[in-house]
């Protein structure tokens, strides 16, 4: 499930990739030259998220950017960073803008945006910016109505008078009013939904019309697979029973799969891991819908495994 939030993110802002340029680079007229193949770096292939040949100013340079659902795990993000560019200055020989997009509220926190040391002679100097969506005022990003960043406005800075389930509404308000094509417009919903979903009561984005949705090309992608989920289960079972018992048992195995998003993003997920067998023998879709929205309110994984025992 985590690969579908890198995925969606991805394909949203490279859909939208002049405005989020001027966005992150805080510069005007950033002019996008070129999508940059990162794939075949060392031995083991690594892959950035995004990376472009940009210009402004007359200037060329390398736009690069990490989405980050939490913080990394397998190494600190200045090492990452370091890795990239290295290669990436290495390969190009031009100016390296490095950003780091932060989606959890609880993530990004201790990154130090960089990485320095000096001895004897010996000096190195690594910068990267550091975007914390949760620090970013997200009225001001409404008003600007950069379609790039609709989808991740929930995630954002609400006004301080404004209750949570009003600025929701606002979200997806503005981002059905935004002037943009059907397929364009049905992503930014199904982007809305999905992010919003990590720290959201995700009863809030039901609201959202699925005809607009349906434009969505990973709305279709979702869709065939839980009917071909159910299909498969079919022909095991029979034809008409099989395919609705495999349709339920493709949207248990997705709820599920949420569940346990939200808890490793929320919590330590060698905590989260011995949780999971219980959770995995759950077999009521219903119960599994009710832990699903206690896990996003949920402020504690005591309180959650409470809640799962109970």
């Amino acid at each position: 499930m985590a690969q579908q939030y890198d995925t969606v993110g991805k394909d949203i802002l490279n859909e939208q990739i002049n405005e989020i340029a001027c966005f992150v680079l805080n510069a005007p007229d950033v002019e996008v030259l070129a999508d940059l193949d990162t794939e075949q770096q060392v031995v083991r292939a690594f892959r950035t998220d995004i990376t472009k040949r940009i210009r402004f100013n007359t200037e060329e340079a390398v736009l690069h950017i990490e989405l980050q659902l939490r913080d990394s795990t397998e190494k600190p993000m200045w090492a990452r960073n370091a890795r990239y560019h290295g290669y990436l200055i290495g390969e190009y020989q031009i100016p390296v803008y490095s950003n780091v997009i932060y989606f959890h509220p609880d993530a990004g926190k201790n990154d130090p945006g960089g990485y320095t040391y000096s001895w004897n002679g010996y000096d190195y100097r690594l910068s990267y910016k550091v975007i914390r969506l949760v620090e970013i005022e997200g009225r001001s990003v409404l008003e600007a109505q950069m379609p790039g960043l609709l989808p991740f406005t929930p995630l954002m800075k609400p006004p301080s008078d404004m209750p949570l389930d009003r600025w929701v509404q606002q979200c997806i308000n503005t981002t059905i009013g935004t002037p943009v094509d059907p397929p364009i417009k049905g992503t930014l919903l199904y982007g809305l939904s999905l992010f919003g979903g990590l720290i959201h009561d995700p009863g809030l984005f039901e609201q959202i019309p699925e005809e607009l949705m349906q434009e969505s090309p990973f709305f279709e992608r979702q869709r065939d697979k839980f009917m071909a989920q159910g299909i498969e289960q079919g022909i095991e079972q029979g034809i008409e029973q099989g395919i609705e018992q495999g349709i339920e048992q493709g949207a248990k195995e997705a709820t599920l799969k949420n569940l346990l998003t939200v808890l490793n993003v929320k919590f330590h997920t060698e905590t989260v891991r011995a949780l999971t067998p219980a959770l995995q023998n759950i077999d009521d879709l219903q119960r599994l819908e009710q832990l699903h929205r206690i896990a996003v309110n949920v402020k504690s994984l005591e309180n959650f495994t409470e809640a799962l025992f109970e």
